[in-house]
C-alpha cells in the first residue's frame, strides 16, 4: 500500500485491534509487523479478562478495565460471524482463593470497595468454594468471586481481528521490522525498513515492549520488557473447568490443559525459561489443585510484556507531534485491554469524542515539560 493514511508498527494483539478499528472508521491502514521476536506477548498470553479478580485497592483504570471487558461480549460474536472463527470466550468467573486468614481479611476488603462502586462480586465460603470447584485445596477457606470475569484464546482473537481489518481493506506485511520514524518539524512523516521508506498520513507504535527500540521517537519511551514464565499440565479428567487466582499465580482451564503462570521478572529482552521459576509456578498450582500432583506437564514457555513505570498503558497523541500516536505499554492487560485501546486510538486519530476519561494513560504524564 503506498502512502497509508495510518500505519501501524506491530501487528500484536494491540496493533491488531487498532488496524480494525481504524480500517472500520474509514482510514487506509498499514499494519508492519516484524513476527520473528521471541517472546511475544500475545502468543504467550493467558488471555484473561479479570479486571476485578486482578485488581487490589482502588485502580484508576478500573472503570475503562470493565469496559473493555464488557466490549468482548460485543466484539466476539461479532468477529465470529464476520470471520467463522471461534474465539473461546468464557465468562463464568474467576475466583481468588484464600489460604490464610490475611488473604481472607485482604480479598474481603476487596470485595467491599468493589462492591461501593457497584460491581457485582461476592465472598464464597469454603463449601461454596467447594462446589463450585470441587478439587480445589481443602487448605482454601474460602475466595473472592469476580462472576463476570474470564478469559479468550489469544491466537485465536488476534486471527480474527486481522482477518476483519484486512477485509475492510487494512494491509499487512508480516517480516519486516520498523527500524525508524522519519520526523520533520513537528510531523511525522514516515518510516522506514529494511525494504526502505513507507510515506503515512498517520503513524502508531504498537510494538509492545518493542516500542521504545523504534529509532526516531521524539523522546524515549517509558516501556521495558517483564518476562512471564509459564506452563501447561494436563487438566485433572472430570474436574469442572475454573479460573483460579492464589499466591500471585493462577490456574486457567483451556482445551483440556490447565495453564499455570505466571513471574515477573525484569530480566530484559531475554525471553527464556528457567527451571526455578517453572518449579515454583507449578508448586503453586499444585497447591490450588492438589490433583495436579501427578498430571504430565506438556509444555513450558515465557512471554515478554511490555511494562510502564506506574503499570499503566501508553495510550495517545505524542506530546509534541499530533499525528505521532502511542499504543503500548499494556503490561498483563493487552488481551483485556486490545479492543478497547483500538476504539480509542480510532476515535482520537478521526477527531471523534472518546467516552472514556483517558488522563491516566495519556503520554504526556511521562514528558509534560517543566
Amino acid at each position: 500500500m503506498a502512502h497509508p493514511d495510518t500505519l501501524i508498527v506491530g501487528g500484536g494483539i494491540v496493533g491488531a485491534a487498532c488496524a480494525r478499528a481504524l480500517a472500520a472508521a474509514g482510514l487506509r491502514v498499514l499494519l508492519i509487523d516484524a513476527g520473528t521476536d521471541a517472546g511475544a506477548a500475545t502468543a504467550a498470553s493467558a488471555g484473561m479478562l479479570a479486571p476485578l479478580a486482578d485488581t487490589h485497592g482502588q485502580d484508576p483504570l478500573l472503570s475503562l478495565r470493565i469496559r473493555a471487558r464488557d466490549l468482548y461480549r460485543e466484539l466476539v460474536p461479532a468477529l465470529e460471524e464476520e470471520t467463522g472463527i471461534e474465539i473461546g470466550l468464557w465468562t463464568d468467573g474467576i475466583v481468588q482463593v484464600a489460604f490464610t486468614a490475611a488473604d481472607a481479611d485482604r480479598l474481603k476488603g476487596d470485595i467491599a470497595w468493589q462492591r461501593q462502586q457497584g460491581f457485582p462480586v461476592d465472598w464464597l465460603g469454603a463449601d461454596e468454594l467447594r462446589e463450585r470447584c470441587p478439587g480445589i485445596s481443602p487448605e482454601a477457606l474460602g475466595a473472592h468471586l469476580s462472576p463476570e470475569d474470564g478469559a479468550l484464546e489469544p491466537p485465536a482473537l488476534i486471527d480474527a481481528l486481522i482477518r476483519s481489518a484486512t477485509a475492510r481493506g487494512a494491509t499487512l506485511r508480516r517480516g519486516e521490522r520498523v527500524e525508524e520514524v522519519l520526523i520533520a518539524g513537528d510531523r511525522a512523516i514516515a518510516a522506514r525498513t529494511a525494504a526502505g521508506r513507507i510515506d503515512a498520513g498517520q503513524v502508531v507504535i504498537a510494538a509492545g515492549c518493542w516500542s521504545g527500540r523504534v529509532g526516531g521517537l521524539p523522546r524515549p519511551l517509558s516501556v521495558e520488557p517483564v518476562r512471564g514464565q509459564m506452563a501447561a499440565l494436563e487438566w485433572p479428567p472430570g474436574e469442572p473447568r475454573a479460573i483460579v487466582f492464589a499466591d500471585h499465580g493462577y490456574v486457567l482451564t483451556r482445551g483440556g490443559e490447565a495453564i499455570v503462570g505466571s513471574t515477573m521478572e525484569h530480566v530484559g529482552f531475554d525471553a527464556s525459561v528457567t527451571d526455578e521459576a517453572i518449579n515454583r509456578i507449578l508448586a503453586n498450582a499444585r497447591r490450588v489443585y492438589p490433583a495436579l500432583e501427578l498430571a504430565p506437564e506438556r509444555r513450558r514457555w515465557a512471554g515478554l510484556r511490555p511494562g510502564t513505570p506506574d503499570g499503566r498503558p501508553i495510550i495517545g497523541c505524542d506530546p509534541q507531534i499530533p499525528n505521532l500516536w502511542y499504543a503500548t505499554g499494556h503490561g498483563r492487560n493487552g488481551i483485556l485491554l486490545a479492543a478497547i485501546t483500538g476504539q480509542i486510538i480510532a476515535a482520537l486519530v478521526t477527531g471523534q469524542p472518546v467516552e472514556h476519561n483517558v488522563s491516566p494513560i495519556s503520554p504526556g504524564r511521562f514528558w509534560t515539560e517543566p
